[in-house]
């Protein structure tokens, strides 16, 4: 798929023969493919330089163009009718062969017939190879071409995502011990849910057996299928290889749906850009790094899968819908993809379900007061929308919040505690709402551009930026207002930033119509120099040292955050009335704004290409993961196992989010670690000051039972496992806190022991 980021549409020799007009198509196509191929290079190099088998590369190259791409991209012609340019065909086809595959693996796990999911391709295929209609799909005839330039600068963007991945994610997340023996906390988490989907359908919670799963999931499945079909290790698949695909076409899509809407491939890119580098102005002398509430889009690609998982399908989502809002609904087959996409959508990241949905409402409400009527096309699009937002909520989820809750204001109050300001401001009166407003003020700045003119009013490409602004407010609004124990409600700006991007680079470009073409280039340049110029000096120029509640009180407090926003807010107020005059006075302000965030994009680079720091002191033993496996392969998947190991080892408190033995046995274990489960999470009462990862466990008798026979076992102790709860195996971590007793011996068999981890089986 990456080979296709700059591809241009194949041509026919025709006529010519072998003459110098068709060398020179030759030459075009070749030149066209460079950019992609560029990236192919690098993504190869890094994953080869971070160990990454060649042999699972090749494989996993090999079933996404056959599995994904290929009948996706088939399905995608037929049934969207779109001229589009090749890279972006295969990578919405590809978005869709997602989709399709889930739903294919879903059927055959639960038929037990896992490996049968790759033959889901198959009837696609054959039916566009028989049927003679269908055949003029293999190729894309008469569709433009991705500019080369534009093309170059979205495969240098993949490349830093996957240099800088390699630099900071794979660094710290090797493929053998001792690479992966400190992994992110949610690392194993996900590796052991895609254990889960290899195994079971439906899911369950595997670290807390017979709980039930309210997460999405469905990029677990796509993993789950990866491995059955190439052999390849899940530790490999979210480590190395399942996002890149994932990333490649978020990287196609963004710009593809600019153009869509301003016929500017400048402007896709530039948002594409924006998205991955820039983020709000910081004003602060003392505080480092980015503001309020994320950082750059790279910084998830790997921590995130069903993130970026759900980023790959809305992509081509939004190619569908702003089909449709340009009119183009009447071929009804779309509708097809579109609920397709929606309904992938529902259990590979909801998230985006209720923003798309409050995009809708802003649009029907725009277009009502513009002309007292609704299209149908829009009202359908907003009803499968909402029926697919309640398939996630009730049978997805099951019902379950997984502790997001209505609580105004927490988004502010969590990260001022985790500034150096250290202060948790929640029981104020002031601070809050104060510290809120600043929230805003910051995304003012960083999207400036929406407050842009826009080109034809009331046209397709205006609703779709319409419909988009909707979509990036009603995150504002979810994360001002929703609170969640792990912040959580910031994935709903994450899914919106590089919409509002295309929304924020429309609005400059437009501002930028009633300048001459000779001088936009200075123009561009020297306002956002000055705006970088202004805060590095705000910055210099401030107090190096935190403001503390302790000393300033609460309205002290909310000064020190509002007054450096609102010092820049006057100087773009006089800057403005200075300008009244000039008819390029709302570009050079817009530019101006946005160049208060250039300094985050330098930051923003530089430490995404800084090579990370390898911590010293592993939390999963040597023979954890070769014991775990061990299992793996000497039980069957529906055994369950139990284990004395519930709280990380590097941890000062009890932290319930151990995964590592259900992620590596890929096996239900009776009571692992339980931090994410939702029955953890409902019981919080306070999502500013209570963490998800200290709770202790809801049943304390069943907690009480599963220790008992590794500290005191006798055989009753045992058996009753066993009878009780299913369980046959036991996982014996001598280097915890709970100890293991050696009477253990006496009553279950022993089948594996190295170093501190010992394997018992329950027998008889």
């Amino acid at each position: 798929m990456t080979a296709a980021i700059a591809a241009g549409p194949g041509t026919t020799a025709g006529a010519e023969g072998t003459g110098g007009p068709y060398r020179h198509r030759a030459a075009r196509r070749w030149l066209g493919a460079a950019p992609g191929v560029v990236a192919v290079v690098v993504t190869a190099q890094t994953l080869v330089a971070n160990g990454t088998p060649p042999k699972d590369i090749a494989l996993f190259a090999a079933y996404v163009a056959l599995v994904l791409t290929l009948p996706g991209t088939l399905l995608w012609r037929a049934l969207t009718r779109l001229s589009l340019p090749t890279a972006v065909d295969l990578a919405a086809g590809t978005a869709l062969g997602y989709a399709l595959e889930i739903f294919t693996y879903m059927a055959a796990r639960a038929a037990g017939l896992p490996r049968l999911a790759v033959l889901g391709a198959v009837p696609v295929v054959v039916a566009f190879l028989a049927v003679p209609r269908l055949r003029r799909h293999w190729r894309s005839r008469g569709a433009p071409r991705v500019p080369f330039l534009y093309g170059c600068a979205m495969s240098a963007v993949y490349c830093y995502l996957v240099v800088s991945s390699g630099l900071a994610f794979f660094r710290r997340h090797g493929l053998s011990w001792p690479g992966d023996a400190v992994p992110y906390v949610d690392m194993p988490f996900h590796i052991s849910l895609v254990g889960e989907l290899r195994n079971h359908m439906p899911p369950t919670v595997p670290q807390v057996a017979g709980e039930p799963l309210s997460y999405h999931w469905f990029v677990y499945a796509d993993m789950a299928a990866t491995s059955w079909a190439t052999g390849i290790e899940a530790q490999t698949l979210l480590y190395r290889l399942s996002m890149l695909p994932m990333l490649a076409i978020f990287v196609v899509l963004v710009p593809a749906t600019a153009f869509m809407i301003t016929r500017s491939w400048l402007a896709g890119v530039l948002a594409l850009a924006a998205a991955h580098l820039l983020t709000p102005p910081n004003p602060y002398a003392w505080l480092i790094g980015s503001t309020f509430g994320f950082g750059p889009l790279n910084a998830w690609a790997w921590l995130s899968p069903t993130q970026v998982f759900g980023a790959a399908l809305f992509g081509a989502l939004g190619l569908l819908v702003i089909s449709l809002l340009r009119g183009e609904g009447r071929n009804k087959v779309i509708f097809v993809p579109v609920t397709v996409l929606l309904v992938a959508l529902s259990g590979a990241k909801a998230t985006y379900l209720p923003l798309l949905l409050a995009g809708i409402c802003l649009l029907v409400a725009v277009d009502w007061v513009r002309s007292r009527r609704v299209e149908r096309d829009l009202l359908l699009l907003g009803a499968i929308t909402l029926a697919t937002l309640a398939f996630a909520q009730f049978v997805v989820f099951g019902g379950a919040s997984q502790g997001m809750r209505l609580w105004p204001f927490s988004t502010a109050v969590r990260q001022v505690g985790t500034w150096p300001t250290k202060s948790l401001i929640d029981e104020l009166p002031l601070s809050p709402a104060v510290v809120s407003a600043t929230l805003l003020l910051a995304w003012a700045a960083l999207w400036v551009g929406v407050f842009g003119p826009r080109r034809d009013p009331g046209s397709g490409p205006d609703r779709a930026l319409t419909l988009f602004l909707g979509l990036g407010l009603g995150s504002l609004g979810a994360v001002l207002f929703l609170g969640h124990p792990g912040m959580s409600q910031l994935y709903f700006l994450t899914a919106a930033k590089p919409y509002l991007w295309i929304v924020a680079v429309a609005g400059v470009l437009a501002a930028l119509d009633p300048v001459s073409r000779r001088l936009r280039p200075p123009l561009v340049v020297a306002a956002i120099a000055a705006g970088a110029a202004v805060l590095h000096l705000f910055r210099t120029a401030g107090d190096t040292s935190a403001p503390q509640l302790a000393v300033l009180g609460d309205t002290g407090l909310s000064k020190a955050f509002v007054l450096p926003y609102g010092v820049l807010a006057l100087l773009v107020i006089v800057v403005a009335l200075a300008l009244w005059r000039v008819p390029w006075r709302r570009a050079a302000v817009l530019l101006l704004v946005t160049g208060f965030s250039a300094p985050s994009a330098i930051m923003s680079v530089t430490g995404a290409l800084t090579p990370a720091d390898v911590p010293a002191v592993p939390e999963i033993p040597w023979e954890g993961i070769e014991a775990a496996r061990w299992v793996r392969d000497h039980s069957d998947p529906g055994d369950v196992l139990a284990t004395n190991a519930h709280c990380r080892s590097n941890a000062r408190k009890c932290d319930s989010r151990h995964f590592w033995i259900s992620a590596y046995a890929e096996r239900r274990v009776l009571i692992e670690g339980w931090g994410y489960t939702a029955k953890n999470l409902a019981a919080l009462e306070d999502v500013n000051r209570q963490s998800m990862a200290t709770r202790p466990f809801w049943d304390l008798s069943l907690l009480a039972a599963n220790d008992a026979a590794f500290t005191a076992p006798t055989e009753q102790a045992v058996r009753s496992l066993k009878e009780r709860y299913g369980v046959r195996w036991l996982v014996a971590d001598r280097g915890r806190k709970i100890p293991v007793a050696p009477e253990l011996d006496d009553f279950a068999t022993l089948r594996y022991a190295k170093g501190t981890i010992a394997v018992y089986e329950i027998t008889g």
